[in-house]
């Protein structure tokens, strides 16, 4: 059955390029080894080449993909070092940025942010793991707008994507229940204004994740491996 087309609205287009592919990838649309062929998902867009070239190109910039001459880019499988990798540099990210958004955080913002916390446990109750991580996404994407850092937001975005895409993909079937409720004393530290808590309960539930990825993934095929 044919898609219906993007709407793209006012959106850059190699912006929302990259996020439709991101989602296809999260929901399995696109697995592990599938290839994505600009000239393809172009027709189907029905945009030029241009933004689908630029939007997968962004994404091999950050590991997702792997551009192949001639052939289109195929979605990449990790190893679990490189998910490791990524966790423990957010450890560092998060870290800073529940530190400054902890005296800038109101309460509209809390709110949000318990409600996120509540999305999550709700989606892994049904086993919905795409809907947990997505919800964690937005969590860490709050605090991370709300520390008023435009250096830190980008390397937040840089590596949430990453993530993301990949922590979807390989860990359903693995318990996280009590990843999940580490957010629980990042929020309560932020609710507190407590820089320093906040700073530390953030960077220790990276790091868990991290650690959580090199029990539980096995390494990537040789030729997966990042550029």
């Amino acid at each position: 059955m044919t898609e219906a087309r993007a709407d793209f609205g006012g959106e850059l287009l190699s912006a929302t390029v990259k996020r439709l592919v991101l989602d296809r990838i999260v929901s399995g649309h696109y697995p592990p080894g599938a290839r994505i062929v600009e000239f393809q998902l172009a027709k189907e867009l029905g945009v030029s080449q241009s933004p689908v070239r630029e939007a997968l190109r962004e994404l091999a910039a950050v590991g997702i993909v792997t551009i192949l001459p001639r052939r289109g880019a195929r979605v990449r499988l990790p190893s679990a070092k490189e998910l490791a990798d990524v966790s423990v540099v957010r450890a560092e990210v998060d870290g800073l940025a529940a530190r400054l958004a902890a005296g800038r955080m109101g309460d509209a913002a809390l709110d949000e942010l318990e409600a996120l916390v509540e999305e999550m446990l709700a989606a892994l109750a049904r086993g919905d793991f795409s809907g947990v991580t997505d919800a964690d996404v937005r969590f860490h994407e709050l605090i991370a707008d709300t520390s008023e850092n435009h250096a830190l937001e980008r390397a937040f975005d840089q590596l949430a994507p990453f993530a993301r895409t990949f922590i979807t993909l390989t860990l359903p079937g693995v318990d996280v229940h009590d990843i999940v409720l580490q957010h629980r004393p990042i929020l309560a530290a932020l609710r507190a204004h407590d820089a320093d808590r906040a700073a530390a309960a953030a960077r220790a539930h990276q790091l868990a994740v991290a650690e959580l990825l090199s029990t539980h993934l096995p390494a990537a095929p040789e030729d997966d491996a990042a550029p």
